[in-house]
C-alpha cells in the first residue's frame, strides 16, 4: 500500500512539474540597483531546474520552458544574487530584477601551471586589431540614435524632508514603484533623444555628425540648440577600446586591450559564449592596481577574428578619481562587410556623489544605437568642415514621429521621466535653483536674449579706483542669429573717472566661422598684465585688478577685425588696431636714442597696427552654442598660432614704425601609465626700436594663485625682450606615485612637477631708448620699473613640484628660481596655490 501511494505522489509531482514544452514563459528585466542602468549577460534562470536564459544589451530576457518552480533567480559578476518568488504553473509572468553591486567574487579560481591561458587570447586581439580595429577603414558612416538622462539618486530620508522634494511627492511615489523591491529611488530631470547620421573620415581625420530631429525635456532647458548637438553623442562617447587609452571628461583610462594589458590588469578566462550567433571567449578582467586609471569588468571575444564583439566595463569609486561613484561603459560592436567592427550600441553611466552628507547625487546616461553601416566611401574634404549640424526643424516632440524613429521602443521608466519633468519643471522653487546654477556656471544671468555679466568682473579693489564698479551684457542667438552685441560700463570711487567698452559683431557663417567686427573701449590697464598677453585665463585677470595695481595706465583703443576658417583647423585673422599708452607711473622714453641724454623723451605714446594671425589646430571639433563656438579639443595635437603686426607712423596719430612676429605652441601628450604632460611654446622677435611696453614685457606673478602662462618667481615688469624663447613644461603623474603609498593612497593626491626656462635679450639700441630716463614728473605717478633684459647667454629657469586633488579642488606648488638670484628683489622660492576643479 506504500508503495502504491509512493509511486501515486511521484506521478502527481510529474505531472504538477513536468508539462509540454513552452508552456511556460517567463519575461522581465534585470537592472542595477542603484542606477537601473540594465545589465547584459546576467544568468536567469528557475531555481531546481537546470535551465536557464541570458539577459541581452538592454538587460531584457525571456525563458521559455516546460519546466515549472515556485522561484526564480539573477546573478551577475560584480552583484549580489537575487532570487525572487514566482507563481507555480502560471502560463506568462514578468518578472523584474534589480541587483546590488558588490565587490567582485570568484566562485572558483583555478591555476594552471605555465602561462595564463587568456594571454594566448589577447595577444590574438592585439595581433588582428589591423583587420578588426574601426580607425583602419578610410571612412564610415551610419545612422544613429542617441538617448541621454540626467537624475538625481542617491537620495537619503533628510533630503527628501525638502520643501522641493514634498512639492513632487505624488511623482516621486511612482517612481519609487518603478525602481522595484530593490532598487533605489532616482527622479528625472532632464530626457532627451536624437535622430541623425554620423561620419568619419580617416585621412585626414575628420568627424561630423548630422541631428536631423532631437526630442528635449529637462528642467531648466530653454534653448535645445547646444544640447541637441551633445545628444547626438557620438561625438563624446565614440569610444574605441582598440586605442591603448579611451578617454573622456580629459582622463585617459587604460585599455584592457591596449598595448600594456598586462601591466595593467588580470585576466580569468571563463567559458565560450554565443553572442548574437558569435562563438566568443568570456574574459573577466580586474585592475592590478584599483587606484589607478582602469576599468573592472567582462569582454567577449570571437574565437575565430578575435574581435572584440561586446564589453561592460566599469571603474569604481576606488579610483584616483573625484566626484565619481561610478562609471561604465557598455559596448556592443557589429561586423562590416569589410571585416572591421563599428559600434552598433553603446550605453555609458556615470554616477556622481553627493558633495555633501544628507544632499543627493547626480546619475547621467547615455544610450546610442548605430545602423546602416557604410564604409570605405569617403565623401569630398569639404563635407566634413563643420563638426555638427543641426537642422533648422530639428526639435520634433510629436510621440508619432518617436514611435517610428527610435530603434527600441521606450521603456516604463522612460515614460514616466518625460511625464515628471513637465510636472516639476514649472515649479518656483525648481526654477529659483536652476537660475542660480546658471549663474554660477555661466557667469552671467540670462534674460532671454541679453545675458547680464559676467560677475567676477563685477568688483574690485585697488589703490588706483578705490571700489571699482562693473556692469556687462551680451546678446545671444535669441536677440539674433547674426548680429552680437557686447558692452560694459565701469567706475572706480576713487578716480571716478568713467570706463566703458562697446562691441559689435556679425556672424557670416557658421560652417567656416566667418565673423567681422567692430569694438571701442576706454579701460585702465597694467602693463604685462593686458588681455592680449594674459589671454583666455579670466579668473587671473580679474585677479590682477586688486591691490596695488602697480604699473597701470589708461588706454583707449579701437578695433575693426574679420575673421574666418578658410580651411578645415586653419583660421586666419586680421585686423587693424589704435591704441593709445597714458602711464600712471614714471614712465619716459627717448625719441632720438643715438642722442643719448640730449634726446627728447615723451611719457606716452600711440600705436596704429595691422595684424595677421594664423591659428592652426588640426582635427580640432567644435559644437554650437548659439553664436559661441565650443571646442571640444584637438587629440593631443600641436595647436599652433602665427602672428605678425605691423605699425604704421603717422596713420591715424601712430606714433611708430616696426613689425613684430610671434610664434606659439601648446599641445598635451600621454607618457604611457606616467601620467600625461603639456607644454607651451613661445618666441617673439622684433627688429624696430620701441619703447619697453611695445617689446615683450614676459608675464610675472606676484600675487599667490598659480597661473599656468606665467613665470611664477618673476616679478611684474621685471624682464623685457625684443627677441626671446621659452618653454613651459608642466607634468602631472595623475596618482602614479601616491597611489602605491599606504594611508596616503585614500586622499587621492596627484604628484605635479613642472619647469620653465626663457631665454631672451634686448638690442642696445631699445636699452638706450629706456636708459637714465625715468625721473620723477607729476605727483600723480606712483612708482618706476627698470624694464631690464635677459642675458643673452643666461636663461630665467625656476622649478616646481607640488601636490594637486588636495579636497578634491586645491593645488598647493612650491617654486624655485635658479637663476638671477641677485637681480632686484626676486622671490627665490614661492609657495602657490589654486582651485582646480577636475575629475
Amino acid at each position: 500500500m506504500k508503495l502504491k501511494f509512493s509511486l501515486l505522489l511521484a506521478f502527481f509531482m510529474y505531472c504538477t512539474v513536468f508539462t509540454s514544452e513552452g508552456q511556460f514563459l517567463i519575461k522581465g528585466r534585470v537592472t542595477d540597483a542603484k542606477n537601473g542602468d540594465p545589465i547584459p549577460f546576467a544568468s536567469v534562470g528557475l531555481v531546481g531546474v537546470s535551465q536557464g536564459a541570458t539577459t541581452n544589451f538592454q538587460g531584457e530576457f525571456t525563458l521559455n520552458s516546460k519546466y515549472s518552480a515556485d522561484s526564480l533567480f539573477a546573478s551577475f559578476v560584480g552583484y549580489k544574487k537575487r532570487v525572487k518568488k514566482i507563481t507555480r504553473g502560471a502560463k506568462l509572468q514578468e518578472v523584474d530584477f534589480q541587483l546590488e553591486p558588490t565587490g567582485r567574487e570568484m566562485a572558483e579560481v583555478i591555476v594552471y601551471s605555465g602561462e595564463n591561458p587568456a594571454f594566448k587570447i589577447l595577444r590574438g586581439v592585439i595581433r588582428n586589431r589591423e583587420i578588426n580595429d574601426r580607425s583602419k577603414l578610410s571612412a564610415y558612416e551610419y545612422d544613429s540614435y542617441a538617448k541621454m538622462e540626467l537624475d538625481v539618486d542617491n537620495i537619503s530620508e533628510k533630503f527628501k524632508e525638502r520643501k522641493v522634494m514634498k512639492d513632487i511627492a505624488q511623482a516621486i511615489q511612482k517612481f519609487e514603484k518603478i525602481a522595484g523591491e530593490d532598487g533605489k529611488l532616482i527622479i528625472p530631470t532632464y530626457i532627451s533623444e536624437s535622430v541623425g547620421k554620423f561620419y568619419y573620415l580617416e585621412n585626414p581625420q575628420r568627424k561630423k555628425e548630422t541631428i536631423t530631429k532631437t526630442n528635449i525635456k529637462g528642467i531648466g532647458v530653454k534653448d535645445g540648440s547646444l544640447i541637441s548637438q551633445l545628444v547626438g553623442g557620438n561625438l563624446v562617447a565614440n569610444y574605441n577600446f582598440y586605442q591603448n587609452f579611451v578617454g573622456f571628461f580629459g582622463k585617459d583610462f587604460a585599455s584592457p586591450v591596449g598595448e600594456n594589458w598586462k601591466g595593467n590588469y588580470t585576466y580569468f578566462l571563463g567559458d565560450t559564449v554565443n553572442v548574437d550567433g558569435h562563438i566568443c571567449y568570456q574574459m573577466d578582467f580586474d585592475p592590478k592596481n584599483p587606484m589607478d586609471l582602469v576599468f573592472r569588468g567582462q569582454m567577449w571575444i570571437d574565437t575565430t577574428s578575435f574581435a572584440l564583439v561586446q564589453i561592460d566595463a566599469a571603474v569604481d569609486k576606488a579610483a584616483n578619481l573625484n566626484f565619481i561613484d561610478k562609471i561604465k561603459i557598455s559596448q556592443e560592436l557589429e561586423q562590416t562587410s569589410s571585416g572591421a567592427w563599428l559600434p552598433a550600441r553603446t550605453r555609458f553611466l556615470i554616477d556622481l556623489e553627493e558633495i555633501t552628507k544628507g544632499s543627493a547625487g547626480m546619475l547621467l546616461k547615455m544610450y546610442i544605437s548605430n545602423k546602416d553601416f557604410i564604409v570605405n566611401q569617403p565623401h569630398e574634404l569639404g563635407f566634413y568642415d563643420l563638426t555638427t549640424e543641426v537642422a533648422e526643424d530639428a526639435m520634433q516632440p510629436n510621440p508619432e514621429f518617436w514611435k517610428y524613429a527610435r530603434h527600441e521602443p521606450l521603456s516604463t521608466q522612460d515614460l514616466m521621466a518625460s511625464a515628471l519633468i513637465d510636472s516639476v519643471q514649472n515649479l518656483p522653487v525648481v526654477r529659483t535653483y536652476i537660475e542660480i546654477a546658471e549663474l554660477v556656471l555661466s557667469g552671467y544671468k540670462k534674460f532671454n536674449d541679453i545675458e547680464v555679466g559676467p560677475y567676477i568682473s563685477s568688483f574690485a579693489l585697488n589703490k588706483i579706483e578705490g571700489a571699482r564698479f562693473r556692469l556687462g551684457f551680451r546678446t545671444n542667438a535669441n536677440f539674433d542669429k547674426h548680429w552680437i552685441l557686447r558692452g560694459n560700463v565701469g567706475f572706480g570711487t576713487k578716480d571716478l573717472v568713467p570706463k566703458y567698452s562697446a562691441e559689435v559683431n556679425y556672424l557670416f557663417s557658421k560652417k567656416k566661422w566667418t565673423v567681422a567686427g567692430l569694438r571701442h573701449s576706454y579701460d585702465i590697464e597694467r602693463v604685462g598684465l593686458t588681455p592680449e598677453l594674459i589671454g583666455d585665463n579670466k579668473l587671473f585677470y580679474s585677479f590682477t585688478r586688486w591691490g596695488a595695481f602697480s604699473g597701470a595706465f589708461f588706454r583707449r583703443e579701437s578695433e575693426a577685425f574679420f575673421s574666418s576658417e578658410f580651411y578645415k583647423g586653419l583660421t586666419v585673422r586680421t585686423s587693424l588696431n589704435t591704441r593709445s599708452f597714458d602711464p600712471l607711473f614714471r614712465f619716459q622714453y627717448r625719441l632720438n636714442p643715438e642722442l643719448g641724454r640730449a634726446s627728447a623723451v615723451q611719457d606716452y605714446y600711440q600705436e596704429t597696427f595691422a595684424t595677421v594671425e594664423l591659428r592652426f589646430a588640426k582635427n580640432e571639433t567644435y559644437i554650437m552654442n548659439g553664436n559661441e563656438r565650443i571646442t571640444l579639443a584637438t587629440k593631443r595635437i600641436p595647436v599652433i598660432t602665427l602672428k605678425y603686426q605691423h605699425g604704421f607712423k603717422g596713420f591715424l596719430g601712430g606714433d611708430f614704425t616696426y613689425d613684430r612676429v610671434t610664434l606659439k605652441a601648446y599641445q598635451t601628450f600621454r607618457i604611457g601609465n606616467l601620467g600625461r604632460s603639456d607644454y607651451t611654446f613661445t618666441a617673439g622677435y622684433t627688429p624696430s626700436n620701441l619703447p619697453a611696453p611695445l617689446l615683450f614685457p614676459h608675464l610675472g606673478n606676484e600675487t599667490f594663485f598659480f597661473v599656468r602662462s606665467a613665470y611664477s618667481t618673476m616679478n611684474y615688469f621685471e624682464f623685457v625682450s625684443d627677441q626671446y624663447a621659452s618653454i613651459q613644461y608642466n607634468h602631472n603623474f595623475e596618482g602614479l606615485l601616491f597611489n602605491r603609498l599606504p594611508l596616503i593612497k585614500k586622499l587621492k593626491w596627484r604628484f605635479i612637477a613642472s619647469g620653465n626656462i626663457l631665454m631672451g635679450s634686448q638690442r642696445s639700441a631699445n636699452r638706450e631708448m629706456m636708459k637714465d630716463v625715468n625721473s620723477p614728473l607729476r605727483s600723480k605717478f606712483l612708482d618706476q620699473y627698470s624694464f631690464d633684459s635677459l642675458d643673452p647667454n643666461k636663461p630665467f629657469a625656476e622649478v616646481g613640484y607640488g601636490i594637486d586633488n588636495i579636497f578634491k579642488i586645491l593645488r598647493v606648488q612650491a617654486f624655485h628660481r635658479l637663476t638671477y638670484l641677485d637681480h632686484g628683489n626676486p622671490q627665490r622660492f614661492r609657495l602657490m596655490a589654486s582651485v582646480n576643479f577636475s575629475f
